[in-house]
């Protein structure tokens, strides 16, 4: 495997989790609060904890894709 998709693998997995715990779990005031920033001011804690939980699966999925295509190509 090389060392840039075990590396993308693990970085994806490491923000997948953080996000998805922070974000969208514990529901931490900053983290939504800079996700509210980014996306749209009138956006409710609900919604930008889901969008955080909606991200995090999206990059548990991306972690996969390059750690298994990152074992099948090298």
């Amino acid at each position: 495997m090389g060392i840039g998709w075990l590396l993308g693998g693990i970085a994806c997995l490491l923000y997948s989790g953080l996000v998805g715990y922070f974000g969208g779990i514990k529901k931490a005031p900053r983290l939504l609060k800079m996700v509210k920033m980014k996306l749209n001011k009138n956006m409710t804690d609900d919604t930008a904890a889901k969008v955080c939980l909606y991200m995090a699966i999206f990059m548990l999925v991306a972690a996969v894709f390059l750690l298994v295509y990152g074992g099948i190509v090298s």
